[in-house]
């Protein structure tokens, strides 16, 4: 089989997809390299250390959301509203507690750091570290130290980190991308005297702003520096905090893989993507300079 590296982005519980995704490519190529963003970054940090995609998904199932956000996890140093230690528990007992240089398949975790305002790829130490720091999405969780390091979320700059993709091995490039689409459509205000129909808290507020600026980065990353195969895993159904719906997730990411890979064997295919996504960059840009 033909050797691929993959380019797992960002998205919350979006990126449950991975796993489905995940199993799919494994049934058509050889997984030689996997560089990962935030949930990229999880998912790819235990498949490098062996974790088959069917136990990926029991792990999934059985998270306590309920441990990871108890109110004893609280960061009282107040740079963020828990203070991840019982995700690098968690990362730790998925992982075996195995160094990245130690994996089975060589593995980058793209974070930024904050003290030196920079994206940052993590290729050596704790496998658990670099997920943690990786996936530490700011204003929830506080940053992660790592010596003289202070990681946030790699999906800041890099939620689809395909600038680095020949960091890793491999003789082609699969990126696979869960955010949210990008709307090029715009309505016009009505006023009215209308209440919102729904309250959203600012956790929500946060999440689903930051991930449609993220959600136009990934096609930036993706007509820069253009992957021989792209896989759109977007659950649009569910929700970024569907964490118990892993079953779901991985379903359509299976799904979503293996039209992917049908897809571009179609003469053609890949060129009228591209164009699709350039129109939509350029009718977004052009309404923004409008």
């Amino acid at each position: 089989m033909k050797k691929a590296r993959l380019v797992l982005g960002g998205g919350s519980a979006y990126g449950l997809a991975h796993i489905g995704v995940i199993k799919a490519i494994g049934e058509h190529y050889d997984i030689s390299g996997i560089i990962g963003t935030s949930m990229g970054a999880i998912v790819g940090g235990c498949l490098a250390c062996g974790l088959e995609a069917e136990l990926m998904l029991l792990y999934a199932k059985d998270v306590s959301t309920v441990e990871l956000f108890n109110p004893l996890n609280l960061d009282f140093s107040r740079s963020g509203i828990f203070d991840g230690k019982a995700l690098v528990k968690q990362f730790e007992a998925w992982t075996s507690s195995r160094y990245i240089e130690d994996a089975r398949i060589p593995f980058i975790a793209v974070a930024y750091d904050l003290t030196r305002q920079a994206t940052v790829l993590i290729n050596s130490g704790l496998m658990a570290d670099a997920m943690r720091a990786s996936s530490s999405l700011p204003f929830i969780f506080a940053p992660h130290a790592m010596g003289d390091y202070l990681f946030v979320d790699g999906g800041v700059s890099h939620p689809l980190p395909l600038a680095f993709a020949d960091k890793i091995p491999g003789e082609i490039t699969i990126a696979v991308n869960v955010l949210p689409q990008v709307a090029n459509e715009a309505e016009f205000y009505k006023a009215n005297s209308s209440s919102p129909k729904a309250k959203i808290v600012r956790y929500h507020v946060f999440m689903q702003s930051l991930m449609q600026n993220q959600g136009f980065m990934a096609i930036q990353s993706i007509l820069r520096d253009e992957p021989d195969i792209v896989i759109d895993a977007h659950q649009p159904k569910l929700g970024f905090t569907d964490l118990r719906k892993a079953d779901d997730f991985f379903d359509y990411g299976y799904r979503q893989a293996l039209k992917a890979m049908e897809n571009y064997r179609t003469p053609g295919f890949a060129s009228k993507l591209r164009e699709n996504y350039e129109q939509l960059v350029g009718r977004i840009v052009t309404k923004i300079n409008q």
